[in-house]
């Protein structure tokens, strides 16, 4: 007995800080849901669908900045791309809407690795983007590299249905934000590329050709972006 006693004083510090931190995940979930001010999701029906507007299909642990700057830690979401809506589970499992808007959006816990990124909305509106559009996040400093996916559908119906399936088909568009420049889509060709660096060009030039960089790939372009934000600093 008096060794059972033991183990449990050993393991209560450990228990405790477990407890604390699902206390802590539990509050601040339960902050956002107080905060978030959403709106219910409605069903669609009437329409079959295929494809997806989601950045994330599934719920993922996500931490939250809000633009008045205040953080939300460990809130399940997931992201309609088309509508630029952040969807969350109420307490009784009912789907909402943030109303609030949310700047920043940092994806930490996906059943997909792939989709543990950062998103960011508040730019200027470019190419029928609006504010509240979300960028994914590819490199910051003196130029930030960002990914646009775009959403859009058709609805088709198909030969022996008499119901309309809603197509969803996604895009991606790179984009380079200055904030004296504002949002700048960028081709992915050399040309482009250098026009936009042109304050350290002899350098980036330099850097294509010693790493064989086409500028056709976005991996290609992150690097290059990442090099010119290092010779800024």
């Amino acid at each position: 007995m008096k060794s059972f006693v033991y183990i449990l004083v050993m393991l209560f510090p450990f228990l405790s800080s477990g407890q604390g931190q699902r206390l802590q995940f539990m509050n601040e979930n339960n902050s956002f849901l107080n905060d978030a001010n959403g709106r219910p999701m409605l069903l669609h029906s009437e329409y079959l669908i295929e494809g997806s507007p989601f950045f994330n299909q599934d719920y993922c642990t996500a931490n939250l900045k809000v633009r008045n700057g205040k953080y939300y830690q460990g809130v399940q979401v997931k992201l309609n791309l088309q509508e630029n809506l952040v969807i969350y589970h109420t307490g009784d499992g009912k789907e909402m809407a943030a109303i609030t808007p949310i700047e920043k959006i940092v994806f930490v816990n996906c059943a997909d690795p792939s989709k543990n990124q950062v998103l960011l909305s508040g730019f200027p509106p470019v190419d029928g983007e609006t504010v509240n559009s979300f960028y994914v996040l590819l490199d910051s400093g003196h130029v930030t590299l960002l990914k646009r996916i775009g959403v859009n559908y058709r609805d088709v119906k198909y030969y022996g249905s008499n119901q309309t399936t809603r197509v969803f088909e996604q895009k991606e568009m790179l984009y380079a934000y200055q904030p004296a420049k504002g949002m700048i889509r960028l081709a992915k060709e050399e040309a482009a590329v250098l026009s936009l660096l042109s304050d350290q060009r002899k350098a980036v030039q330099t850097f294509l050709t010693a790493n064989d960089l086409k500028c056709r790939k976005e991996t290609d372009l992150v690097k290059i972006i990442q090099f010119y934000n290092a010779l800024q600093q």
